[in-house]
């Protein structure tokens, strides 16, 4: 598996995520989707920052989700510096 395969994985999910989050509308299954969602990419994104060695933080897993909001966005930025941006169409550059 290469970073590049990885963060393909992780931009639709971001874009799904992004997007659940932005929808007002409910259903009865919303809630588990999103945590279905969150966790997948809590995961991957974990995944590619080891494979770049960038630092992660403390992964609770006991919690309903291994990073919270802001852990996520900060790993996001920690990636970004390290040159990958799992919100943009391509990847910058692996390493």
């Amino acid at each position: 598996m290469t970073v590049e395969s990885v963060a393909a994985q992780l931009r639709p999910l971001r874009a799904r995520i992004d997007a659940q989050l932005a929808n007002r509308h409910t259903w009865p299954t919303k809630d588990e989707e999103l945590a279905a969602d969150l966790d997948r990419y809590d995961r991957r994104l974990l995944k590619v920052a080891a494979m770049l060695g960038v630092e992660t933080p403390v992964v609770r897993r006991q919690e309903e989700s291994l990073l919270t909001d802001d852990e996520r966005a900060l790993l996001e930025e920690r990636l970004v510096a390290a040159g990958l941006d799992v919100r943009a169409d391509e990847a910058i550059a692996e390493p």
